[in-house]
């Protein structure tokens, strides 16, 4: 583990998937971050690339050549090299290699930043392309939060704030029919708050494209703890808890997102592709403030 403190904040970090581990508050000593308990879901915090939820069938067709890959791509199950680290950040890394290239045939460079500034942790994420005419990916983050961030609360007490009122609504993903529906159900009609109940995650997560907000935060109504997750340069934001509410809740930002049900188009027809010349960069970022 990556170790980062300040006088705010202690946070763990795993080279494996770059993930955020624990942000523990140095006031209430209070760990913010899902517990990674694998009967649930055994991450906290990966990265996705490069692809963000799953193909359809698991395959996909690559400068005409077929290639698998599982849900939400190698990135959560790599092991980055930390390239450079002190008490309030660290630089890992992540290139190709034998085992991505049977699953993806670019040559790329993610590098994954996180910078500890007050009660602020930031991750900035960036691909390089320094090896290949172009290369094509969807990126993401995955940061699941204890919800609710106190043992003897109720899950049910907690509610979601977007910075802004929103008239929006979510698409639905349908697990048990391999991707994505074109359904929309709505969310928000001039709106920016919902509490937190089961049945908003029945099928999966609920996925917002196209939000106004800079910022999603969680709350409760019983203190005035917070966290407050802040985003930029995602086109679409998923909210996924596990399969019953009472542990966690998964904010996330997202390049893309799990292929439709009927999509039959190649990775280069894929909602939100991002495509990269040689000598280009793409970046983004997103950052956890923690109000104790």
């Amino acid at each position: 583990m990556v170790i980062l403190k300040n006088n705010y904040l202690q946070v763990e970090l795993d080279p494996k998937g770059a993930e955020i581990a624990k942000v523990i508050g140095n006031e209430d000593h209070i760990n913010y971050m899902w517990k990674q308990d694998p009967l649930l879901w055994g991450h906290s915090a990966p990265i996705l690339f490069p692809i963000v939820g799953a193909l359809k069938n698991g395959k996909t067709n690559i400068e005409g050549k077929s290639y698998s890959m599982n849900q939400h791509g190698f990135s959560r199950n790599s092991v980055y090299e930390v390239e450079e680290s002190d008490d309030t950040h660290v630089v890992f890394h992540l290139h190709e290699n034998e085992e991505t290239k049977t699953m993806y045939p670019y040559s790329f460079d993610l590098y994954v930043t996180y910078t500890l500034e007050d009660n602020i942790l930031k991750a900035d994420l960036e691909v390089v392309n320094e090896r290949d005419d172009h290369i094509m990916f969807q990126i993401g983050g995955h940061p699941a939060f204890a919800c609710p961030f106190m043992e003897g609360e109720s899950a049910n007490d907690y509610y979601v704030e977007f910075s802004q009122n929103e008239t929006v609504s979510s698409k639905v993903i349908y697990p048990a029919r391999g991707g994505m529906s074109h359904e929309l159900k709505p969310l928000f009609e001039n709106e920016r708050r919902f509490f937190i109940r089961q049945a908003l995650f029945n099928s999966d997560a609920i996925v917002v494209p196209h939000f106004k907000s800079e910022s999603v935060a969680l709350k409760s109504i019983n203190h005035d703890k917070s966290l407050v997750f802040h985003m930029e340069g995602f086109d679409h934001l998923g909210l996924w808890t596990s399969n019953h509410v009472g542990g966690l809740l998964a904010i996330e930002p997202w390049v893309g997102h799990t292929d439709y049900v009927d999509f039959n188009g190649e990775f280069k027809d894929k909602e939100g592709i991002v495509t990269l010349n040689k000598g280009e960069r793409f970046h983004c970022q997103f950052k956890i403030e923690i109000n104790q």
